[in-house]
């Protein structure tokens, strides 16, 4: 099975977050959980996010290794 990251973020109306998730955010949540992943290293795709839902992002874990991983924005 999949696992979707969650990323917590502060939610006004209409689904919309203020400010937007950022790489940061992502490593934080991957630190959580046990992965250290320097944020350089964590490039999101369809930036900027500004809403809650599902995203990608890719991941290198080492030199010429990248992983793809599901993130969840969700309302805090």
């Amino acid at each position: 099975t999949d696992t979707v990251l969650k990323v917590g973020a502060k939610v006004g109306e209409n689904g919309k977050i203020f400010g937007s998730v950022t790489n940061l955010q992502l490593a934080d949540a991957l630190q959580k959980i046990g992965f250290e992943v320097e944020r350089k290293n964590i490039q999101i795709m369809n930036e900027p996010i500004k809403e809650i839902g599902t995203f990608d992002a890719k991941v290198k874990l080492f030199k010429d290794i990248v992983s793809d991983i599901k993130f969840e924005v969700v309302g805090e």
